[in-house]
């Protein structure tokens, strides 16, 4: 008894479908693969006008100076550091009795081109050089120093009049 089954082409092509579809696929996990990928550092190119200073045509530039420190200037067309040291000089005489060093703080008005903005000074007498623009004829000068343990003093405003200004303040009392 051989029983032939008969199933119509459209059944027989949706059940070859199913079967093609339920073992053909494979299923991969994508969370499981690692990409990597390693980059090279990019070459860092710096492009100066002036490489030996290592800095760009007009900007600013100190020159050392026996007589003032550090005197800013500008760097040139020519990669040359033009620093004015020409100009009104103003000599600040300090006078300490304490047996300790201050910080000393100056600030003044118009403000000076060359010479130290702050510095200490021990027991004794200090000079410290001051250059301003040429033709200054007033400046206003503020002076400030640590007092151990007291804190910052504020010395009294010194006012410079001349025609132009040149010479030499004090000297000026360093005390607690």
């Amino acid at each position: 008894m051989n029983r032939l089954i008969s199933v119509s082409p459209f059944r027989m092509l949706m059940i070859l479908t199913s079967l093609t579809a339920l073992f053909a696929c494979t299923k991969t996990n994508y969370e499981d693969i690692q990409i990597v990928q390693e980059l090279t550092d990019p070459e860092i190119v710096y492009l100066m006008d002036c490489e030996e200073l290592e800095q760009n045509i007009g900007d600013t530039c100190h020159v050392e100076s026996n007589q003032f420190g550090y005197v800013m200037g500008f760097v040139t067309d020519e990669c040359e550091c033009d620093a004015e040291t020409n100009g009104e000089q103003i000599t600040i005489a300090f006078e300490s009795d304490l047996w300790w060093s201050s910080l000393v703080s100056v600030q003044t008005s118009p403000m000076f081109i060359a010479g130290p903005t702050s510095f200490e000074i021990g027991p004794g007498l200090t000079l410290k050089q001051f250059l301003f623009e040429e033709g200054t004829t007033e400046c206003a000068i503020s002076i400030s120093h640590t007092c151990g343990p007291s804190g910052l003093l504020f010395l009294p405003e010194i006012i410079l009049t001349g025609t132009p200004i040149n010479g030499v303040v004090g000297p000026l009392e360093i005390d607690c």
